[in-house]
């Protein structure tokens, strides 16, 4: 059962602290806050798309594989993983398995074809003449150890229902990316190529901690604003009434708090502007209430978040606000069971050794870059090429942009060539 640290203090009196220049912030706020705030109820986790489209449209066989035409086959492994298979009509002999990102765990596990994202990027393989093979994983949520065994069935399923691929290339995305990498680096001779995008490349636990610091030191400045805690995260039926509302309404009323946090955060806020901030602010925030609960439970109720000796410092901020700060922050103590749980499922060890692609937008509000630099310093190396964006969003890109850099992971396999 999760539970509270004995030595965590919980002052719940509001501070009060001198303004600190964030004008421009309040600005933002008023016009962001005015209509209401902004309707995030529909977050994804994924680049979002279009519905699953009409297979009937495409030609597409949904019995099973045949000698030509295409092919869409579907079924179940493991206790509720639902997969598809889609063939081309014209089919280049290769094969890509796509790795799904994270998806609210309150919601009901869907088959491949109705999540968000997936259809338009299955159908621009397609075009290019690769089968694709997805699995939902038997659960949503932090299913990093169902996502990374269900979808290692899926080139197998493809060889003993369709056909052997001459070649299977992984393409994962935020969640999927980590369950990706960790595929690569487990199975290098069963995986040809890698593309990653947005993905948690740093490891389970820095997404943890970012995650964490960003709830405590809310708590700590807007106290009382968000129910429950880490350990005893509430449930949430309407996030616009007990998130949205209620955050935009706390940083509107001390918009110097919001500059506090960033200061003080081990991994701060992404963002170019206000707006952006707070934008990044509200996605970490529901981010981890949505899952708080969920990897408690993958955890076994232990304690997964760790700040018991940490310092919340900046030499921007004045010592008694500090003291402050520091006296208000809930402390909680990492739990050696839980740790060794993110770490088995969760962390990128060694190196790459085939060609992986990991592009990711420079201001992400879910999968912050310095992922990247970690992912860098686990497995720098000739097999892996990062790329950047300048741009705001998590998997913020089209997929026009995603099959440009797919292409380019295939010329490398064909060539040898490392891309730039």
């Amino acid at each position: 059962m999760a539970r509270f640290n004995a030595h965590s203090p919980r002052q719940r009196s509001r501070p009060m602290w001198p303004p600190l220049g964030a004008a421009a912030l309040v600005a933002t706020l008023l016009v962001v806050s005015g209509c209401g705030g902004p309707n995030l109820t529909g977050l994804n986790y994924v680049v979002a798309g279009m519905l699953p489209q009409d297979y009937a449209a495409h030609g597409v066989n949904k019995g099973r594989a045949q000698e030509a035409g295409a092919v869409h086959l579907e079924g179940e492994i493991g206790p509720g993983a639902l997969w598809t298979i889609d063939q081309p009509d014209t089919w280049n002999g290769d094969l890509v398995v796509y790795l799904h990102g994270y998806l609210d765990p309150a919601l009901p596990v869907l088959e491949p074809g109705a999540q968000p994202g997936f259809a338009p990027i299955r159908d621009a393989l397609l075009t290019r003449g690769f089968a694709v093979v997805a699995s939902s994983y038997s659960t949503n949520g932090y299913a990093v150890k169902e996502g990374m065994e269900q979808s290692h069935q899926l080139s197998g399923l493809f060889a003993s229902r369709v056909s052997q691929p001459k070649r299977t290339f992984l393409l994962g995305q935020s969640m999927g990316g980590l369950i990706g990498l960790l595929l690569t680096q487990k199975f290098p001779t069963q995986y040809n190529g890698t593309l990653l995008v947005c993905g948690v490349v740093g490891g389970s636990d820095d997404e943890v901690q970012y995650l964490g610091d960003i709830r405590v030191l809310f708590d700590a400045v807007y106290p009382g604003v968000l129910g429950g805690d880490l350990e005893h995260p509430p449930v949430i039926t309407d996030v616009n009434a007990q998130v949205i509302g209620p955050v935009l309404a706390a940083v509107g009323g001390n918009p110097q708090g919001l500059g506090i946090i960033q200061l003080l955060a081990r991994h701060p806020l992404a963002g170019a502007n206000s707006q952006e901030v707070v934008t990044s602010l509200l996605s970490a925030l529901i981010f981890g209430l949505e899952g708080g609960g969920d990897l408690l439970d993958r955890a076994h109720g232990h304690t997964f978040f760790d700040n018991a000796d940490w310092r919340y410092t900046s030499p921007a901020l004045p010592a008694a606000l500090l003291d402050d700060i520091n006296a208000r922050v809930v402390r909680y103590r990492v739990d050696p069971a839980a740790l060794a749980f993110l770490q088995q499922y969760g962390e990128p060890s060694g190196a790459i050794r085939v060609p992986l692609i990991s592009m990711y937008t420079s201001r992400d509000p879910v999968v912050p870059s310095f992922h990247e630099d970690l992912l860098a310093q686990a497995s720098a190396g000739p097999m892996l090429v990062q790329r950047q964006t300048q741009r705001f969003g998590h998997v913020n890109f089209s997929v026009d942009e995603l099959m440009s850099n797919f292409d380019d992971l295939v010329a490398w396999v064909t060539s040898g060539q490392r891309p730039i």
